[in-house]
């Protein structure tokens, strides 16, 4: 959440904290909006890649299974990410002595841990455009789709944190609601940007596989007699 993950981060703090609140309806309650998410995501994703569901449709089962498996995956995922950057900033802390001269690994460790959000960032989503068409997708144009999609988000990431840190007056306007307000804004922005991604991958598919109108007859006239 660009700008607000320092905020986030401790309200996921206190809710772990606090985590034995949580009821068993309050359990089911998240995990039925959770799947609702999906499901959401899986009826757009439906629109954009409409010459797939015209052909093969999938099991509502599927449907209903798929989010947790998914979540599973990701979690799994997230796991790695979180170990390999937890070694780069301890990498960070580090120096090596060349000429006789100390250099620090902090700038080497901050960019290797750029590029590990980014690679991880263009793997999730191209998991997603893998996951979510009816149909079986090629790992070329899902790599696609994440490509695009990620490029557009870092663009819009470091747009919305340059906008909240000088021109935004968010905080004055909403008050205590101003993590909420910024992270439901970058939630539809990020909606946006993935929708996107998979409209690139539609149009790639769609490419050599539709009919080209066949050209005209050229117009002839006739000599005289």
């Amino acid at each position: 959440m660009p700008g607000q993950s320092g905020a986030l981060v401790q309200e996921l703090r206190t809710f772990l904290a606090h985590r034995e609140v949580v009821g068993g309806f309050l359990l089911v309650t998240m995990l039925f909006f959770s799947a609702l998410a999906f499901t959401v995501l899986e009826n757009a994703m439906s629109v954009i890649f409409f010459h797939r569901v015209a052909i093969k449709r999938r099991h509502f089962l599927v449907s209903a299974v798929m989010p947790y498996l998914f979540v599973l995956v990701l979690g799994f995922g997230l796991l790695i990410v979180t170990l390999v950057a937890s070694l780069l900033q301890f990498v960070g802390t580090r120096s090596i002595t060349f000429l006789g001269r100390a250099h620090s690994l902090d700038q080497l460790s901050a960019v290797l841990l750029y590029g590990v959000g980014v690679t991880g960032e263009v793997l999730l989503l191209s998991a997603i455009y893998l996951v979510m068409p009816v149909g079986r997708l090629s790992l070329r144009h899902a790599l696609i789709g994440g490509a695009t999609a990620t490029f557009l988000w870092e663009i819009t990431r470091h747009i919305l944190v340059w906008y909240y840190t000088t021109m935004s007056q968010i905080q004055v306007v909403y008050g205590s609601l101003t993590t909420s307000v910024a992270i439901l804004l970058s939630v539809e922005i990020g909606a946006l940007v993935l929708l996107l991604g998979a409209q690139v991958i539609a149009e790639y598919e769609r490419i050599g596989h539709e009919p080209v109108e066949a050209a005209g007859q050229p117009l002839r006239t006739e000599g005289p007699r």
